[in-house]
């Protein structure tokens, strides 16, 4: 898979974040909020961009999620190596050449069935990345797709939602983006020809009078 790392080092030698990354997929989607962080022993790691989930550890600590990770060892090795080593190295930007052909991308849904949500899923990257927390969400023109965001703060003091990874061409939102919403179309409709089979069976199942 064809990618582009770029690293910007935070000026504050003392804090435990050393660096923010993004990862740029094949020129067409970006994932930002990538951090490199100083774990004990001063040893480095790399951190995907999170959210805190409703869930609680035995301790009563919230547990956090990854709004998107590598899916294989061999591709966590081989990404988080390149970033600390664009870090480690004083480079800005590092770029990976992968295999020529088409970018392949997977998508898994599941309807969520609310008023805000439509359905719920993940995107998956050649079989080795997956972008969780895609939204399908319902409005009056139409479903709409949504990409992961979180709450930052802007410079004036306000905060506002932000994708933390999206298309970065028309191109490929178009592509991507039709894709989930035909899938959403697909599941919806397998989901009420078995609440029919269900209802038909439950009429042929009532008792004669």
């Amino acid at each position: 898979m064809n990618y582009k790392i770029k690293v910007y080092k935070t000026k504050n030698n003392e804090w435990s974040t050393k660096a923010y990354a993004s990862v740029t997929f094949n020129d067409c989607f970006v994932v930002t909020g990538i951090t490199v962080r100083e774990g004990k022993n001063n040893t480095l790691f790399v951190a995907m961009p999170s959210y805190k989930s409703s869930r609680m550890d035995e301790n009563g600590k919230p547990i956090y999620k990854d709004f998107c990770n590598p899916t294989t060892k061999e591709f966590r090795d081989e990404l988080y190596g390149n970033i600390i080593d664009t870090y480690m190295n004083d480079k800005k930007e590092h770029e990976v050449k992968g295999k020529d052909g088409k970018f392949e991308f997977g998508i898994a849904l599941k309807i969520f069935g609310g008023e805000n949500i439509e359905a719920l899923g993940c995107i998956y990257f050649e079989k080795c990345f997956v972008i969780n927390n895609v939204k399908v969400i319902p409005s009056e023109k139409g479903s709409f797709v949504a990409m992961p965001s979180q709450l930052v703060s802007k410079e004036n003091g306000e905060k506002e939602y932000e994708d933390v990874c999206f298309p970065i061409t028309k191109e490929f939102r178009t592509e991507l983006y039709d894709a989930i919403l035909k899938e959403n179309d697909v599941i919806k409709q397998k989901q009420q020809e078995e609440f029919q089979k269900i209802d038909e069976m439950d009429k042929d199942n009532l008792p004669f009078r």
